[in-house]
């Protein structure tokens, strides 16, 4: 009997029910911000600071690095697991070179809630040629 009284309060209750998960899942995907702003720090060599813009799109997360003092070259780019002051030398994500202090990468597949729950720097190297020096640094994290 689909207009008995107790079959409509069941599915009244459904209703709800679904409609409260669902408002759980919307908090907790909106626990987040859909853009996160970092400074990066100079390491081993003075100077070589900037920004980095992480932004949530539909797709993933792109990321904006814009850097001063740095060479007129090339530089490698990388999110790393760890801290700045020690951190796993196998970078996580590869990053687009920071080429005449810019950098634009889009990383699918990830939310920015991915990198603020895991413990992730984003470390920028002297070189291609002295890969080991790092230069600069930002945890990827809420600001304080």
């Amino acid at each position: 009997m689909i207009g008995h009284p107790g079959h409509r309060r069941h599915a009244l209750h459904v209703a709800f029910a679904a409609a409260a998960i669902g408002a759980i899942a919307c908090a907790a995907a909106s626990a987040y911000p859909s853009t996160l702003n970092l400074q990066l720090y100079a390491q081993n060599r003075p100077g070589e600071t900037g920004t980095v813009t992480l932004d949530q799109v539909p797709s993933g997360v792109e990321i904006v690095v814009k850097m001063a003092g740095g060479q007129n070259g090339s530089q490698p780019i990388h999110i790393h697991t760890g801290t700045c002051a020690n951190l796993n030398p196998v970078p996580k994500y590869a990053l687009s070179n920071i080429v005449h202090g810019s950098s634009t990468t889009m990383i699918s597949g990830v939310t920015l809630g991915d990198l603020l729950e895991g413990k992730y720097v984003i470390d920028v190297h002297e070189s291609s040629a002295n890969i080991e020096k790092y230069v600069a640094c930002a945890a990827i994290a809420m600001p304080a």
